[in-house]
C-alpha cells in the first residue's frame, strides 16, 4: 500500500461522512440537540427527566461532572460557555 493509496482512502472515507472520532461525534448530537432545548425554551437548564428526550438532562448532568473533573475539552467548554451553560 503507497502513500498515494492511503490518501486517496481516507478521502474516499471522508467523503462518505466517515466518523473518525464516535465519541466527539456522540458529543456534538447531544451538543445540537441542547441548542435546539435552548432554541426553544430559552435555557440550559435542562430537567434531569426531561420527557421529550430523557437522554439530554442526563447528558447535561455528566457535562457538568466532567468539567468539575476537568474532562472536557477547551473546545468543548468554549461551545457550552459560548450558550451560557450553567456549570
Amino acid at each position: 500500500l503507497t502513500v498515494e493509496g492511503i490518501v486517496s482512502r481516507i478521502a474516499r472515507l471522508n467523503e462518505v461522512g466517515f466518523v473518525w472520532d464516535p465519541l466527539e461525534e456522540q458529543w456534538m448530537e447531544n451538543y445540537r440537540k441542547l441548542l435546539a432545548y435552548v432554541k426553544e425554551f430559552g435555557s440550559v437548564l435542562v430537567p434531569q427527566r426531561y420527557d421529550m428526550d430523557p437522554g439530554l438532562g442526563y447528558w447535561v448532568s455528566v457535562t457538568r461532572r466532567s468539567y468539575k473533573r476537568r474532562t472536557l475539552s477547551k473546545e468543548q467548554i468554549r461551545l457550552l460557555e459560548s450558550i451560557d451553560f450553567v456549570w
